[in-house]
């Protein structure tokens, strides 16, 4: 756009100014004659139309070169779009798989009642709880219920399909309703619990829990 309105100043300007040129050149003595400031407003009445004509261009080259600074601000608005939805979806492509990794690190646990008997003159109901899920670390046992406060107990590391045994640290009476709450560290040091509801019931042979 630049080099063709160049080229058509150029040639405009070449043949006014031949134009121009044969058309003074038997006039030239009369030039000679005339008050400077008469010189002075020909000249600027002779070579006007040229400086009206490259303003025009000017103002022509100046709208194309906006129309293409216009297009390339477009284009950079919507590359700098395209790579805002890029980084999003990166964004969300991380959190979901930060998402998929907290929940393998879950434990899994599981809740079974083994037997009951009497320990130092208490009644003692011993349980296993098995890890389906991650390893987890620093386990303790509580059971809630019977308007009772009772020790939470420790239990051992908790790794994947290897159960480990915890007991009761007060009586559990039957037909009563209690809670028992696990409480657990993850590898990557997140605390965690999981509640469980316990039933404790009598059977033929004794008593047994419903656990959910």
């Amino acid at each position: 756009m630049r080099n063709s309105l160049a080229w058509v100043g150029a040639i405009f300007t070449t043949v006014y100014l031949s134009g121009f040129t044969w058309f003074i050149f038997d006039r030239l003595p009369q030039l000679q004659t005339m008050e400077l400031n008469s010189v002075g407003d020909f000249l600027a009445g002779a070579f006007g139309p040229i400086a009206f004509f490259w303003l025009i261009l000017g103002f022509m080259q100046q709208g194309a070169e906006l129309r293409l600074s216009s297009e390339g601000l477009r284009m950079q608005a919507d590359e700098l779009k395209a790579s805002v939805q890029q980084q999003t979806a990166l964004v969300e492509a991380q959190k979901v798989t930060l998402e998929n990794h907290e929940r393998s690190l879950e434990p899994l646990l599981e809740v079974e009642y083994k037997e009951s008997n009497i320990t130092a003159g208490l009644e003692t109901d011993w349980f296993h709880v098995v890890d389906r899920g991650g390893y987890c670390r620093n386990v303790t046992a509580q059971f809630f219920g019977a308007g009772e406060y009772m020790h939470p107990m420790a239990v051992q590391p908790l790794a994947k399909d290897n159960p480990q045994p915890f007991r009761n640290t007060s009586n559990l009476h039957i037909l009563n309703q209690y809670r028992l709450s696990i409480a657990y560290e993850k590898v990557n040091g997140v605390q965690g619990v999981q509640h469980f509801q316990l039933f404790k019931h009598p059977t033929e042979t004794g008593v047994s829990f419903a656990i959910s």
